[in-house]
């Protein structure tokens, strides 16, 4: 049974790994053409050993799912920039997916929007 301690350490420890990498992967974001990427989220597993990153991928062109999936090719550079910030014996293995959260919200609302122009 994890204790309250756990808790807040996986807290601190996601917090960290969103700070460390918002401006690593917005200078990646911005070379590879992908517009604006938010993390959305960091889920770090009880041990320390993974961490999965959420990532928000404003685009206009599509080219947020090519960015996400090229992550990888980058993770061993980020776990590197994270491990400089981190006061754990071992980094977090970086895994990356797209949040689709914000995306489904704004279709949601562009056809309620249309919706009511037709009303």
């Amino acid at each position: 049974m994890p204790r309250e301690r756990d808790f807040n350490r996986i807290d601190r420890v996601a917090s960290t790994v969103k700070r460390a990498l918002a401006q690593p992967l917005g200078e990646l974001a911005r070379s590879a053409g992908a517009g604006l990427v938010t993390i959305t989220g960091v889920d770090v597993s009880p041990d320390l050993r993974h961490a999965r990153v959420a990532l928000s991928v404003f685009d206009g062109g599509g080219e947020g799912d090519d960015f996400v999936a090229g992550l990888a090719a980058h993770a061993a550079a980020l776990q590197a920039v994270l491990g400089r910030e981190l006061r754990t014996r071992r980094t977090p293995v970086l895994s990356f997916e797209r949040d689709e959260a914000i995306a489904r919200a704004d279709r949601i609302q562009r056809l309620l929007d249309d919706r009511h122009v037709e009303d």
